[in-house]
This record gives C-alpha cells, sequence and structure tokens, in this order.
C-alpha cells in the first residue's frame, strides 16, 4: 500500500532548518565574542615575536660577548691583567651570554696574579653564585676561593671550601682533598690531614700523585711518633 506524504504546511516552511540555525548561532556567538578572539590572537602573536625576539637578542649578545672575551683572553695570555681586567669588566655587562659568568673567574685569576686578594675573592665569589650546583665549574669556583683563603693564612675558611669541592665529583677532587690535607696540616691538625690524605689514597692507584701522599702520610706519621707521650 503507497504511503501518502504529508505535506509541510506554511509556518513548517518559515521555521529555519538544524544547519541554518546552528551556523546563525555560531555567528552570534562570534560576533558577541570576537574582542575575546581578537584579544587573544593578540596575545598568541605577542608571544612567538617575544620568543622570536628573545633569542635573537641573546644571540646578539653572545656574539658580542665572544669577541670581547676573545680580546680579553689575549691580554691574559699576554700577562697584561690590568687590560684583561677591563676587558673581562666589559664581557660582564652582556649578562644573558654563557661569557659573562665565565669572565668573573678569569678576572678572578687576573687580580690573583696581580696579588688583588680582595678583589680576587669578590670577583671569585660571583663567579661561583653563576654555577649550578655539582658542576665542574662550581668546583673550580671553590679551589679558587680556597686558594685565595690559604694564600692568605686563612686556612679555618680554606678548607670549608676544599671539603665543598671534593664533595662534587669532577676533575679536580684529587685536588680538593689535597688543600684540605695541606691546610689541616698547617692549622696544626696532623691527624685531621693524615685522615683527608689516606682518603685521597683509596682511589688512587701506582701513580706520583700516590708515592707523594704516601710519603706525606709517612712523615706526619712520624711527627706523631716523635711527640711526648700525653701531646
Amino acid at each position: 500500500m503507497a504511503s501518502t506524504s504529508r505535506r509541510l504546511t506554511r509556518k513548517e516552511l518559515r521555521q529555519p532548518d538544524w544547519f541554518q540555525t546552528v551556523t546563525e548561532d555560531a555567528f552570534e556567538f562570534y560576533q558577541r565574542q570576537r574582542f575575546a578572539v581578537y584579544l587573544g590572537l593578540a596575545v598568541v602573536i605577542l608571544l612567538l615575536l617575544g620568543i622570536w625576539g628573545w633569542g635573537v637578542f641573546k644571540e646578539r649578545q653572545d656574539s658580542m660577548a665572544a669577541q670581547e672575551f676573545g680580546q680579553a683572553m689575549t691580554q691574559y695570555h699576554a700577562g697584561k691583567y690590568r687590560e684583561a681586567i677591563a676587558g673581562l669588566e666589559k664581557v660582564q655587562t652582556h649578562r644573558w651570554s654563557r661569557y659573562g659568568n665565565l669572565a668573573h673567574l678569569y678576572e678572578a685569576n687576573s687580580y690573583l696574579a696581580l696579588n688583588d686578594f680582595t678583589k680576587a675573592t669578590t670577583a671569585t665569589q660571583r663567579f661561583i653564585v653563576g654555577t649550578d650546583q655539582n658542576s665542574l665549574l662550581r668546583q673550580i669556583g671553590l679551589l679558587t676561593l680556597a686558594d685565595i683563603e690559604e694564600r692568605q693564612s686563612q686556612c679555618k675558611e680554606a678548607i670549608k671550601n676544599y671539603t665543598e669541592a671534593a664533595k662534587i665529583k669532577g676533575a679536580f677532587t684529587d685536588r680538593a682533598i689535597l688543600g684540605e690535607a695541606r691546610c689541616a696540616v698547617q692549622l696544626g691538625d696532623v691527624k685531621g690531614g693524615i685522615a683527608a690524605y689516606r682518603q685521597l689514597l683509596k682511589d688512587q692507584g701506582e701513580s706520583p700523585l700516590a708515592s707523594f701522599v704516601r710519603f706525606q702520610i709517612s712523615e706526619l706519621e712520624s711527627k706523631i711518633a716523635a711527640q711526648p707521650v700525653g701531646k
């Protein structure tokens, strides 16, 4: 039996279909929210421009700092320490460059060469602040600071920095322990010096350093044996 189709009324024909309704609703929503949409797009564009601009700025800083650092190193290796310091101070103005903090270390070494321990200490402390925990650069900074203190017979302070440097597993751990032992002996703590030397000997095979450490231990033990009983 054939089904008869229902005729749409005029009222139904005038009603918008589903697609038209959704499209109109979306357009109305966009019209209402277009300021927020434009603002969001502007923020994204500014953010992308900022990232790009920051990258360009850092690259330019690195390029300028590298050139000035190279010139300062030429003066430094030529023994022209005052000229090197002036150049290194220029490098430090490029705060966002990787050469900026390294310049503090060479500035400290330049002042050390000029026997200006106060300025060498300040430069080294600034360098340490700019290094990462447990990094080789921090170990170098701590060793430099301890060396400055030891040269000024400030062995109590030097031992603290040698000990901190020795905790970092790096290329200069042996040097840090040697400094710790040396300063302990200078302070009259012979047993502390022996303990530090023995700690160093644990990781040493047959080497010139191991022979030197054994000699130092033997000398210190002889001093203890030579002391009167009760001392």
